[in-house]
């Protein structure tokens, strides 16, 4: 075990030094990457196994003019605004929430496990709450909405017939 955590030591002092130079020869855009490939190393280890999180984050790096590194389907973190600033984004109704900013890797990584956690925490709660609630009558239509429905469709399906046969001239008015 103490191997697997010097060499991901070693990967990450890599991927640091990489996004370093990138930075240092104004490759922008594959320092950010890099620099969220680092986050994502650091993150996949700690969520791996847990059947909570599986099936609820993504991370996933999608590339694009901002890098991003999906944590769900309303969440990312971006490297914004310059290449050392880790940024912690949540969409809701149209606009981007910054929840965090930090240059500190390990810190992104702690702030995002806890708020993975709370995000688990939040969809548990509201699984509860469904279950809990009890239905008075099952969902469904009345009878005369039904019976609405139904004749409305058997005359606009006659009235279609009618159309048709006088459009091919079986009938002759």
């Amino acid at each position: 075990m103490a191997e697997h955590k010097k060499f991901t030591d070693a990967l990450k002092t890599a991927r640091l030094a990489e996004a370093a130079h990138l930075d240092a020869l104004m490759n922008v855009k594959d320092a950010r990457s890099l620099r969220l490939a680092a986050l994502r190393g650091l993150l996949l280890p700690q969520l791996a196994g847990h059947h909570l999180a599986q099936g609820f984050t993504e991370l996933a790096i999608m590339p694009g003019e901002t890098p991003r590194l999906w944590i769900d389907l309303i969440s990312s973190v971006v490297i914004e605004p310059d290449t050392r600033n880790f940024r912690l984004e949540q969409e809701s109704e149209g606009r981007r929430d910054i929840l965090h900013e930090t240059p500190n890797l390990d810190e992104m990584s702690t702030v995002v496990l806890k708020y993975i956690a709370h995000r688990v925490v939040a969809r548990e709660r509201t699984w509860a709450r469904g279950k809990l609630q009890t239905v008075d009558s099952p969902p469904g239509y009345s009878l005369g909405a039904l019976a609405y429905v139904w004749f409305t469709g058997v005359m606009l399906g006659v009235l279609a017939l009618l159309i048709l046969a006088i459009l091919l001239g079986f009938l002759r008015y």
